[in-house]
């Protein structure tokens, strides 16, 4: 993109160490972290070589300078406030390269913990919409297995959030319509107020997911159990949702009220004009749409089918948000650019859709120069997220989907690849999934015929214009489409991670790691335990905390155990033994040096006995990032282990205060 990239603060602090200490190379900035696909490594090069100096305080002559020590890491005042930015994002990096490896849903968590401590979208850290995320994770994982057909949509919204990060990077005009709308030059800052907005929009997206799965659990009983309340012809009984005016309501007054008008003002900027319509008619049927929204007073129009997620996710937002800004009493307050995220959100799954466009009498698309890019990306990269989801109902489990996915950019177009298992092939040759993705033609349900088109991409055309981001993309159903935009590939599956008989509906890694840290600190009450961890750790120790109560299972499972909330018939643990501890020490050391080597860490020993006094110099192994514990575990002194078998004991003491969590012996 053409201009300069790096770590700024670690390169400069680079400089200082070499002549406050004479440590040449220290901190080492290390290599991306590896990604299987394209999309992936777009999306990390992004992160780095994009969004330079990301909140960094250039305001304060000594912090521009590095020579405060204003950040943290393992403590406060330990390495100037710009080095600890940089730090954040390596560590978000980090986050990022770790789930496109394995594609989890504790690895996803690690990537709305970075986003929510970095960004603080509602007025604080991960403290503050932790049970937003840790709800949508736990209640789709344990209540969508009763649906006939539901998708994970946990990890889906990283992988959207990723896939916008590699498409802003290379497609020119998504990149120039953005930086349009919100008056930024191309470069840094623009990337950075992009990776703020498009992770609100993305990451919380599907926030509202819960109500949804509600109202189609009593649609999936009853249609199971008689065949004749068919849900396609409207024949089954669902819920809706009363007190909805109470719900709605804020401070600002009625949130239907706010975005009727919020959405009616940005769609009037083009798309109104265009389809020739005047924007009071559509203020005015909008806000009708979304105060029946949830409650479905007029069963003749067919609407309560479905369940609009987005619409709870866009409530949900807005009301958090406002919670946690006290400051904000009118609606004029609300920034630009916040108000198109959240619009986005509540427009993206059928709003804008169907309930717009029905009521416009249209079926235009919304287009990228619209002014509203978010809504538009938001639509796009959420089709484009159809693979790697874990299917929870009936229907979706016995269903075939892609595994895989990759994104190409050339001359301005973009191309996308859908993986199927050759283990299934016969399976995946007659699947739907498979079908929609090839040009090979499809007939509607009306009859009508499409000759070398793909569904997948023309069901995208309908909602998004597909030729703004596409050139080649012809779209008139009526020809084939030359593009080549979209394929289908059958390969072998290549295995992403090892799977743990550990599990527990209960598990907070949040949780378990700040009570880690309490514990090691020496304190046990629970104000306390969470006032230390987050004003005194760095980002980076505070994932690193959630590391080491994410690799608990792993660990438990090289000494045959495991644990679980379900009853069992296997022996509990009361205590580890000698040997498990030792087993266990030297496993979690090796994962320590993993994670320390993939953030830039070497061993090195020049801080040892150089604080006053003979002790440990923290601020210079935190400045320097080199640490004398990184060798092969044989070599640790016997203080040093307890470090690494310590913190397990304290983790089978935890499991017993989180209740209905037991460790087995298999």
């Amino acid at each position: 993109m053409g201009f300069v990239m790096g770590y700024n603060a670690l390169s400069k602090m680079q400089e200082k160490n070499r002549a406050d200490y004479g440590i040449e190379g220290s901190p080492k900035i290390p290599e991306l972290p590896t990604a299987p696909r394209n999309f992936g490594r777009e999306a990390l090069a992004f992160l780095r070589e994009s969004c330079e100096d990301l909140k960094f305080d250039t305001s304060d002559t000594r912090r521009a300078a590095l020579e405060d020590l204003d950040g943290r890491s393992s403590g406060q005042g330990t390495v100037p406030y710009n080095m600890e930015r940089d730090l954040d994002r390596l560590s978000f990096e980090a986050a990022v390269g770790r789930f496109l490896e394995s594609g989890s849903r504790e690895d996803a968590f690690d990537i709305y913990y970075c986003y929510c401590e970095i960004f603080e979208p509602f007025g604080g850290g991960y403290e503050s919409t932790g049970l937003l995320l840790e709800m949508l994770s736990e209640h789709e994982t344990n209540a969508s297995s009763l649906l006939m057909k539901h998708r994970d949509h946990y990890s889906h919204s990283v992988y959207v959030f990723l896939i916008g990060l590699a498409i802003y990077r290379n497609h020119a005009a998504v990149r120039a319509a953005y930086n349009r709308k919100y008056g930024l030059e191309e470069g840094p800052q623009a990337a950075c107020h992009f990776l703020e907005y498009w992770g609100l929009t993305s990451l919380f997206h599907d926030i509202g997911y819960p109500f949804e799965i509600a109202h189609q659990q009593m649609k999936a009983y009853v249609c199971k159990l008689f065949k004749n309340n068919n849900d396609d012809f409207g024949f089954a009984p669902y819920v809706s949702y009363r007190n909805m005016d109470e719900f709605a309501l804020s401070r600002l007054g009625d949130l239907n009220e706010l975005y009727a008008y919020a959405i009616t003002e940005r769609l009037a900027e083009s798309y109104l004009g265009r389809v020739g319509h005047e924007p009071y008619y559509l203020n005015h049927k909008l806000l009708g749409t979304l105060q029946d929204r949830a409650v479905h007073e007029n069963p003749a129009e067919m609407n309560y089918l479905f369940m609009d997620h987005a619409y709870f996710s866009g409530l949900i937002v807005m009301k958090t948000y406002l919670d946690q800004h006290p400051e904000i009493t009118d609606f004029e307050q609300l920034p630009e650019v916040l108000l198109d995220s959240f619009c986005a959100i509540i427009l993206h799954n059928s709003l804008f859709k169907f309930t717009i466009r029905m009521l416009m009498r249209t079926r235009e698309p919304l287009r990228i120069d619209d002014g509203q890019p978010l809504s538009y990306l938001l639509m796009l990269c959420d089709e484009l997220q159809c693979w790697d989801r874990a299917s929870y109902g009936k229907s979706s489990r016995g269903g075939t989907y892609p595994f895989d996915f990759d994104l190409a950019f050339e001359d301005g177009n973009m191309a996308w690849t859908y993986f199927f298992d050759k283990t299934y092939e016969s399976d995946v040759l007659s699947a739907k999934a498979y079908h929609d993705v090839l040009t090979e033609g499809y007939k509607k349900r009306s009859g009508a015929v499409r000759e070398g088109r793909s569904k997948f991409v023309d069901d995208i055309d309908e909602i998004i214009s597909l030729s703004d981001v596409l050139p080649t993309f012809e779209p008139d159903v009526s020809k084939p489409d030359p593009s080549g935009a979209i394929r289908a590939v059958i390969e072998e599956k290549q295995k992403k991670t090892g799977l743990y008989l550990s599990d527990s509906n209960y598990l907070s890694l949040y949780d378990f790691a700040l009570a880690l840290n309490g514990r090691y600190c020496g304190v046990t009450n629970v104000d306390e335990m969470t006032r230390i961890f987050e004003e005194n750790l760095s980002l980076e120790y505070k994932l690193s905390n959630i590391a080491q109560a994410k690799g608990f299972g792993p660990l438990l499972e090289k000494i045959g155990c495991f644990y679980t909330d379900r009853p069992v018939e296997y022996e509990p643990v009361v205590c580890f033994e000698d040997d498990e501890l030792a087993a266990i020490a030297e496993a979690e050391h090796d994962r320590w040096c993993v994670e320390k080597l993939s953030l830039g860490w070497r061993y090195g020993k020049a801080h040892v006995g150089a604080g006053q006094g003979g002790a440990d110099d923290k601020v210079m192994r935190e400045r320097t990032r080199l640490h004398h514990d990184l060798v092969p575990f044989a070599e640790l002194s016997h203080a040093e282990t307890l470090k690494d078998s310590r913190p397990m004991e304290k983790m089978l003491e935890l499991i017993r205060v989180f209740e209905g969590l037991t460790i087995y012996r298999m």
